[in-house]
């Protein structure tokens, strides 16, 4: 006799047991990629039944091992990109699993991008394959799939079924050599389960005819492609031409990646836009006028109902965030919504910026009809403006960029100029535009990459202690100069040596505004030229004297380009150095 109460246990019991296996535990997760796991397989394989895995924007290479219950998806079907590490394997496989859904991705650059074995439940929904070599889908002789609202450009094959159990809706196919293929040995009726699809241009349909029920045929009016732009202009034959709903807009849904339940509703950003400086002055008004490209999505580019554009910008910082707040005096912070626009002009902006720091210009060089100047990078600096002149430093001014050294050109022989180089910072705004569908969503694409435009006048920070130099014809020893560095002229060979001149600026700046120190240049012009004389006439000693400059040479450039205590410090031991030094030459009755 049959126990019922028995039976009934058992079939309780396995009916709990299957509902463990297949229901997703209270407190499913998202798991990251790459904030949470550095790679998509990593993270599969850590994910529990009815957790997701989301993969933000960006190419991946991988051959992953899809695991039941487990969905993949991809932050923005437009911009995150799978495909092979290994071209021998697909980039996604599933063996003998049930319960997966993987959307949002295009699938690039590989020859097959999805093989189902044995597998259930199976849906893929809402991706691109673009321009793959093999094949994109194949599906299995025992596995159940549901393929749905991707688009197929440019493939060998777009698909591959062993079974009429694959179910194909609301998918594109454009430009594919092979779109439906009928496999050989088990051939599967091209009709059935195939439906509300959109054709293009697809090679093997010119002979066999367009399969299954409810398709549209023509020009899917594809944004831009070629930039992997699959959402579709006005008039397309593939908007509100498929089955079920559209998630985006709540109407009919598109035939294609961006339609049904589980489309990507991001608009697909813009290109870089154009800034142009449109101030004026006297009086200044400070304005940039910003154009760029249409978005032509249908969503946003409409005759109906146009989406619209948001303009964001800030002063001085990349963003994101573009957090400005100074366009027409404060009123328009950012973003602006400027309407359905691809120009709009941010008026009486307000630009400013910090000053920076002091510069501390070490040397001037005088050369042949110019002098190289020579500074310290100044803090805070976006380039920085040389002044120079004969009688005042302010005589003469030049802006040049972001560089420690400079020439200036075109001055006159034997003629002492006065040189000081100032810091600048130039104020600069960052700009960038975002499209907003005309949905009630208002759905928002990603940031444009910003563009940078300078406005506004530059901030100037302190003027540099000033320097003097005297351009000069370029004359070799030993003919030798007049300027008293006699001995260090012969020794380096030229008076524009670099060596000398720091010899000649420490004569200047330390040893002239001492009495020991001018008595020593005194006793130095009178015995430096029968020295300098000696030295070219016995020129294998010149390696010698050199090495005997170096330690003085040294603690000039030293002196000439520390801060100010260290110089007070080192001048008030000068005096002693040098009268130490000109009674040891005294003494030997040599020149030193």
């Amino acid at each position: 006799m049959l126990n019922h109460s028995g039976l009934i246990g058992r079939i309780a019991s396995a009916g709990m047991t299957l509902l463990a296996i297949t229901s997703p535990p209270l407190g499913a997760a998202v798991l990251n990629v790459p904030a949470d796991f550095a790679t998509i397989q990593g993270a599969i394989n850590a994910a529990r039944v009815g957790d997701e895995v989301v993969v933000a924007t960006g190419t991946y290479r991988a051959n992953l091992q899809l695991r039941a219950g487990i969905d993949l998806r991809g932050a923005e079907t437009a911009r995150t990109f799978l495909r092979t590490a290994d071209n021998t394997l697909p980039v996604i496989q599933t063996t003998n699993i049930s319960n997966v859904l993987v959307s949002n991705f295009t699938f690039i650059e590989s020859a097959n991008a999805a093989l189902l074995t044995n597998s259930t439940g199976i849906t893929l929904a809402n991706n691109v394959f673009d321009s793959l070599s093999g094949t994109a889908i194949t599906v299995g002789i025992e596995s159940v799939a549901r393929i749905e609202n991707n688009a197929f450009y440019r493939n060998n094959a777009a698909i591959n079924r062993f079974t009429t159990a694959a179910v194909v809706i609301n998918n594109l196919f454009a430009e594919n050599t092979g779109t439906l293929i009928i496999n050989g040995i088990t051939p599967v009726d091209p009709d059935v389960n195939v439906s509300y699809n959109c054709f293009y241009r697809n090679t093997d349909l010119e002979e066999t005819g367009i399969p299954g029920t409810n398709f549209q045929r023509g020009d899917p009016l594809l944004t831009d492609p070629a930039n992997r732009d699959f959402h579709l202009r006005q008039a397309s034959p593939c908007i509100d031409t498929g089955i079920g709903t559209d998630v985006i807009d709540d109407t009919v849904a598109d035939i294609g990646a961006y339609g049904g339940e589980f489309a990507d509703p991001t608009p697909f950003w813009l290109p870089e836009p154009i800034a142009t400086n449109t101030s004026t002055t006297s009086p200044d008004i400070f304005n940039i006028q910003l154009s760029w490209d249409a978005n032509e999505s249908y969503l946003i580019t409409n005759t109906v109902m146009p989406g619209s554009y948001r303009v964001w910008y800030q002063q001085n910082r990349s963003g994101p965030p573009f957090e400005g707040t100074d366009a027409n005096n404060g009123t328009e912070p950012s973003p602006i919504d400027v309407g359905d626009v691809t120009s709009y002009r941010l008026r009486n902006l307000q630009p400013d910026v910090s000053a920076p720091g002091a510069t501390v210009l070490v040397s001037a060089t005088p050369q042949n009809q110019s002098v190289t100047l020579s500074w310290r990078a100044a803090a805070g600096a976006g380039g920085y403006r040389v002044n120079y002149g004969t009688t005042l430093v302010t005589e003469n001014e030049l802006d040049i960029g972001n560089i420690t050294e400079y020439t200036v050109n075109g001055l006159t022989n034997k003629t002492q100029y006065i040189f000081a180089v100032t810091a600048l910072t130039q104020p600069v705004y960052y700009l960038s535009v975002t499209a907003v569908d005309s949905t009630p969503d208002q759905n928002e694409s990603d940031f444009s990459p910003a563009v940078e435009i300078e406005v506004g006048n530059p901030v100037l920070g302190p003027m540099s202690a000033e320097l003097r130099a005297t351009p000069s014809e370029i004359v070799p020893y030993p003919n030798l100069p007049d300027d008293g560095c006699f001995i260090a002229t012969a020794a380096f060979g030229a008076d524009w040596a670099a060596e000398v001149l720091v010899l000649r600026q420490f004569r200047d700046r330390y040893l002239a505004r001492h009495a020991a120190g001018r008595a020593f240049i005194a006793w130095y012009y009178r015995n430096g030229p029968v020295a300098a004389s000696y030295l070219n006439e016995y020129a294998e000693l010149k390696p010698l004297v050199r090495a005997a400059l170096w330690p003085l040479i040294a603690l000039a450039a030293f002196l000439l380009g520390s801060g100010t205590a260290t110089q007070l410090i080192v001048v008030s031991l000068l005096p002693v150095i040098f009268i130490l030094l000109y009674r040891s030459s005294r003494r030997s009755g040599r020149p030193a």
